[in-house]
């Protein structure tokens, strides 16, 4: 099962971006310039299109921020260009694909945002989404939805972590007033100050107290093969590069991070905001993990999460593949394969043992030579056992795989010691 994580896309800043050219001509015609160099953002989602009519991708995630400051216009012409250009919605070529949108802190305007946890600030976002023919996008509560076939599945869980984001009333009282007016005031009369203010605003990002609940019930009570995805804009885990800003951590994250990780169920958390990429893991001894992926800036390229299954339907493994942008081209990077199952990897089965200690012996193995060790023992496994258990054996981190993202034919198995 695949998904695709597309991060912060800014749309206005994107569409001004330094093309891949040295460009020291400056009469030069623009329209062989444009021949001649691409916009970063505009790769990036002409190589998300490729991918999705390769038709291996199950479900496609944005992180939020589509627009910047605020901008109302610009978060619906993102919107349209996005579900236009992609061919998504009602009627296009990926109708049946299921695509999440999730708010984020520079969708907001702030002027709406008068009353603490008043909902007002997202009617105009809910708005430009559904006239853009984008249904999954959650404001007062999260929308979830199934994907991937009976025996690779998931549940998505899209929340909204912008509670908080640009609302006056969050300053602290002593000195609200004093403050809201300074910065109501600086605003009008230096529109530079505008994106100061929602890089430093005093915001305080947070999930309501009804989505914790609810996503956190629903984690728990579901099947012991399933495995659930939360999407939300801002981090769950604080950032490794310290961010000098007040209140730009979600304040409620450690409520939802501490439900998943008791879960006893293997969660992905796919989130944006940073502008980084890292891939974090969060356990209890050997329970299943918790494994927060972050996305780049769009224009920097996106992210492919694979998730392997084992026959019985439990989730086996994850591995996030980069795709990023590169002197003018979208390029695969080397991708990041994390565990999912816990204690319950484990196999009963001898044969497993036996393929072990061939791969070992050997030290690399083709897969034709590897199916025909398979072979020699009393009960030959098939196509798709031998498989597992080589999946499970680098879920173990004993085997590394070469050439995985291809048909198994392809395999070349080597042993880790």
């Amino acid at each position: 099962m695949r998904i695709l994580q597309v991060g912060d896309v800014h749309y206005p800043t994107a569409t001004k971006a330094n093309r891949a050219i040295d460009d020291k001509d400056v009469k030069f015609p623009a329209n062989l310039k444009g021949t001649l160099s691409s916009l970063p953002i505009k790769a990036v989602i002409q190589r998300i299109h490729s991918e999705l009519s390769a038709g291996r991708i199950d479900a496609l995630i944005f992180m939020g921020d589509l627009t910047d400051q605020g901008d109302l216009a610009g978060f619906r012409t993102c919107a349209n260009w996005l579900m236009t250009a992609l061919e998504l919605g009602t009627g296009e070529r990926f109708a049946d694909l299921p695509v999440g949108f999730v708010p984020g802190n520079h969708d907001i305007d702030r002027t709406l945002a008068t009353t603490a946890g008043l909902d007002a600030k997202f009617k105009p976002l809910e708005a430009a989404m559904a006239a853009a023919g984008a249904t999954h996008f959650p404001t007062a509560v999260p929308l979830s939805f199934a994907i991937g076939e009976p025996r690779a599945s998931a549940t998505v869980h899209l929340l909204n972590s912008c509670w908080g984001c640009g609302e006056p009333e969050n300053i602290p009282v002593e000195f609200r007033d004093a403050i809201k007016a300074a910065i109501d005031g600086v605003i009008v009369a230096d529109p530079q100050a505008a994106s100061v203010y929602y890089d430093r605003q005093l915001d305080t990002p947070a999930f309501d107290a009804a989505t914790i609940t609810t996503v956190a019930s629903a984690v728990s009570d579901s099947p012991a093969t399933s495995l659930s995805v939360l999407v939300a804009h801002h981090n769950l885990l604080p950032q490794r590069t310290p961010r000098l800003a007040p209140y730009t951590e979600l304040v409620n994250s450690g409520s939802l991070r501490g439900a998943l990780v008791s879960s006893g169920r293997p969660c992905l958390y796919l989130h944006g905001h940073i502008h980084e990429d890292p891939v974090e893991i969060v356990h209890i001894g050997r329970d299943p993990p918790l494994v927060v992926i972050s996305a780049p800036e769009a224009s920097a390229g996106f992210n492919i999460v694979e998730v392997s299954f084992m026959r019985s339907g439990l989730p086996l493994t994850c591995e996030v593949i980069p795709f990023r942008y590169e002197a003018g081209s979208i390029r695969r990077g080397a991708s990041q394969s994390i565990p999912l199952m816990g204690e319950r990897r484990r196999s009963t089965d001898r044969n497993m043992a036996k393929v072990y200690a061939h791969v070992l012996g050997a030290g690399e193995v083709y897969w034709g030579e590897l199916k025909a060790f398979a072979e020699t023992l009393s009960t030959a496994p098939d196509d798709d056992t031998l498989a597992e258990m080589v999946e499970l054996l680098a879920a173990d981190g004993r085997f590394h795989v070469e050439n995985r993202d291809l048909a198994i034919d392809a395999w070349i198995v080597k042993a880790v010691v």
